[in-house]
């Protein structure tokens, strides 16, 4: 998974802080567009780098500007990546992955939120969207609809994510 975290220059209070962190990745450019500096700060393998990215997007949530993409894919919200990042780290420490996220799965659903139903998602962040699923005749595939959920969900590119 790549991840690059592009850093444009500006007033914030929390561009320093940032700046001082973008140059400890893994791969880190700083260049000129225009009358604007930006910094790059690319990890060709995510899973080596999980804290230096996570004190990234925390600097650069409020930061305006902040562009990211995972896979090459532009991140919408940080917000939300960075709380499916948190949750695949954590499932990390699991001996089977797929058991942390039927936790979290289980866990929403115990709140009385998932209709009477078979759970057409493993994956907590998509567990809720997962009603706005079409299934009239004419309707995309549910593949396809939940492919479109996960990306809006920011979970797509996790390696734990099973669609059925």
């Amino acid at each position: 998974m790549r991840l690059a975290l592009r850093i444009p220059h500006s007033e914030s209070e929390t561009l320093p802080l940032l700046l001082s962190l973008a140059p400890s990745a893994p791969m880190f450019r700083a260049e000129t567009e225009g009358r604007t500096s930006v910094s790059t700060a690319i990890f060709p393998d995510l899973s080596l780098s999980f804290d230096l990215v996570e004190r990234l997007i925390e600097a650069a949530v409020e930061l305006p500007g902040v562009h990211m993409s995972i896979d090459d894919r532009p991140v919408e919200s940080l917000t939300k990546f960075l709380s499916v990042l948190r949750c695949y780290r954590e499932s990390l420490t699991e001996l089977d992955p797929q058991v942390h996220c039927a936790r979290q799965v289980a866990r929403i659903g115990d709140v009385g939120s998932c209709p009477d139903r078979a759970c057409v998602s493993h994956c907590q962040f998509i567990c809720m969207r997962c009603l706005q699923i079409v299934r009239e005749i004419d309707a995309p595939p549910v593949r396809a609809q939940l492919k479109a959920i996960a990306i809006q969900a920011e979970v797509e590119w996790c390696p734990n994510l099973r669609m059925p």
